[in-house]
C-alpha cells in the first residue's frame, strides 16, 4: 500500500524536539579534553627531537596529533567563525613543519615548530571556546 502523500508531507515537515534526538552533535567538553590530551604530547616532541628519536616524533604526529587535527576541524566548524578555521589551519601548518623537520632530522627546527604549535594551539582554544 502506498503511503498517503499528505501524511508524508506532514511527517516530513514536522518539527523535531532536540531532546528526542539520539545524537546531539559533538560534546564541547569531550572535544576540549581531546585537544588538551593531544596538546600535552607536544612537549614530548622537543625531548624526543633532542634525543634524535625521529620515528617516535613521527608516531606522535600521526597518532595523537593526527586526531587533534580532526578534533580541531570539528570544533572550528561548530564555532562557525573564520577566525577559528584560520587558527586551526595555523596549528595544522605547525604540525606539518614538525613532520618536515623530523623527516630532515633537524632537532632545532623540530623543537622550534613544536613550541610554536603549542602556543598556536592555545590561541585556537581561546578563539574556538570563547
Amino acid at each position: 500500500v502506498m503511503p498517503n502523500y499528505i501524511e508524508y508531507l506532514i511527517e516530513k515537515n514536522a518539527k523535531t524536539d532536540p531532546a528526542d534526538l539520539l545524537y546531539r552533535g559533538p560534546d564541547p567538553e569531550t572535544q576540549l579534553r581531546r585537544i588538551g590530551e593531544a596538546g600535552n604530547r607536544l612537549p614530548e616532541i622537543a625531548q624526543l627531537a633532542e634525543e634524535k628519536k625521529w620515528s617516535q616524533v613521527q608516531g606522535i604526529i600521526t597518532g595523537p596529533l593526527g586526531t587533534l587535527l580532526q578534533t580541531m576541524n570539528n570544533v572550528a566548524s561548530i564555532a562557525g567563525t573564520k577566525e577559528a578555521k584560520d587558527a586551526a589551519k595555523v596549528v595544522k601548518a605547525d604540525l606539518l613543519e614538525i613532520g618536515v623537520a623530523a623527516g630532515r632530522k633537524e632537532s632545532a627546527s623540530c623543537i622550534k615548530s613544536a613550541e610554536k604549535a603549542s602556543k598556536d594551539l592555545e590561541k585556537f582554544v581561546t578563539i574556538a571556546f570563547k
